[in-house]
């Protein structure tokens, strides 16, 4: 019973621990995306991602960290919760097999309780020697048998408790990266999506209003094209750490694509929303951005300016059309020559 028990937590914790040799023999660093890649390609269910693989493989690709984040981004990072569920299963077999477990000692102890209460009664009765050696030999057993069993559940909670704890750091990392833009560090598009679900439910069910704010970087491309993609990256960083010390309290911030960003303002009316909206434009313009290396100017880059457009949350709206409202907004805002705030009251 022990081994079979010991057995099947070997077989789950191992589709884990498979990965890692494969990553090491070709040079994959064990990042948490990587990690995930070669799980699933270990695991065997994500059969294009399992194609893929096997035709690099027969090639002699290069597994550079080129091929790595596109492997990712094309069979993992679209479909996480299908990831996610995979390690679910596995952590769902461990605790059921603990369970069971548990279960067989409860039985075991509950019934050498059960000996105990029948030799006590047998001792009662004054029983010749034949009788107490037969005791004797049987309770032997039985205590070797409780034992056993408590010794087989010190082994497997110890077990148990390495591989959950690997499971659940590898879960947390997993859950991280699936909800949080690689480039800037903030909740990310799908982040923004399950945090406004949250909001419209808590809209339907208390009547809390929100404001969704959707914020443009200004001329972003002539950053891009001027100085280059670095830039371009140090720009959007800048935008999203300005925004992120802006906000406050149960405010969301995300990186909606691009060069775009969407910020959610719980229990925000419009006015105060436009406020909000007004306080990041001139704060994320106060700033010259330049170029320094060993804190010896390279160049000025100049000064980074935004356009917003602001939307409320409506009895009739859902996510697409709240969305559609404030990006309708946003493009007034652009139209009217940019670096400011437009609600969806100018539409």
């Amino acid at each position: 019973m022990a081994y079979s028990y010991s057995t099947k937590i070997k077989n789950t914790a191992n589709l884990f621990r498979k990965a890692v040799p494969k990553m090491s023999k070709l040079n994959i660093p064990l990042t948490p995306e990587n990690y995930h890649t070669w799980y699933e390609y270990t695991h065997g269910g994500n059969k294009e991602l399992n194609k893929t693989i096997d035709e690099l493989l027969n090639k002699g690709t290069k597994f550079t960290s080129k091929v790595n984040r596109e492997l990712y981004n094309r069979h993992i990072y679209q479909a996480p919760e299908e990831g996610m569920k995979s390690f679910q299963q596995e952590v769902k077999k461990l605790v059921a097999i603990l369970l069971d477990k548990i279960k067989g000692m409860t039985n075991t102890t509950q019934e050498f309780s059960a000996s105990l209460e029948k030799y006590n009664e047998i001792l009662q009765q004054n029983p010749d020697i034949d009788s107490i050696a037969t005791l004797i030999t049987n309770l032997i057993d039985d205590v070797g048998t409780v034992l056993e069993t408590n010794q087989s559940m010190g082994s497997l909670l110890e077990s148990m408790n390495e591989e959950v704890d690997v499971l659940r750091k590898n879960m947390k990392m997993l859950n991280f990266k699936a909800y949080t833009d690689e480039l800037t560090e903030i909740p990310n598009r799908r982040a923004f999506y399950r945090q406004i679900d949250e909001l419209f439910d808590a809209y339907h069910d208390e009547g809390r209003i929100f404001s969704l704010l959707l914020v443009d970087i200004d001329e972003f491309k002539q950053f891009n094209d001027r100085y280059g993609h670095d830039i371009g990256d140090r720009v959007l960083k800048y935008v999203a750490t300005v925004m992120t010390g802006g906000i406050k309290g149960d405010d969301k911030l995300a990186r909606y694509g691009g060069e775009e960003f969407a910020i959610l303002l719980p229990n925000t009316d419009y006015d105060a929303a436009i406020s909000v909206g007004n306080y990041l434009r001139k704060k994320i313009s106060g700033s010259k951005l330049v170029d320094k290396y060993n804190n010896e100017l390279i160049k000025e880059i100049g000064y980074v300016t935004v356009s917003i457009g602001v939307a409320v949350s409506a009895r009739e709206d859902d996510i697409d059309s709240i969305v559609k409202r404030a990006d309708n907004a946003l493009y007034i805002a652009k139209e009217n020559g940019r670096n400011q705030v437009i609600g969806e009251r100018y539409l």
